[in-house]
């Protein structure tokens, strides 16, 4: 299943399938993680983003909705909020 097909799925059908459970995955780098109720893309893109300097390590925290960012290059951590829409 290619990612914008994950996309196309309904939420309420994900929330069916998940047990109203978030599904959080990785597979496409992105440079912030947003959720949209059902659905967070983690993949902070640690050895695959083309922007070296924004390759990194996400780790998420689910009950403040906050990710923290191990940026690789420069050796430090950003603490961000999760974008919801």
């Amino acid at each position: 299943m290619t990612e914008c097909e994950f996309y196309s799925i309904p939420k309420q059908i994900l929330r069916t399938f998940t047990q109203n459970k978030p599904v959080i995955h990785g597979h496409t780098p992105v440079e912030r993680s947003y959720f949209d109720g059902v659905r967070l893309n983690a993949d902070m893109g640690a050895n695959t983003y083309w922007v070296e300097e924004e390759r990194g390590l996400g780790l998420v925290n689910l009950s403040e909705m906050v990710y923290f960012v191990y940026k690789q290059p420069s050796k430090k951590v950003e603490r961000r909020k999760i974008s919801r829409y």
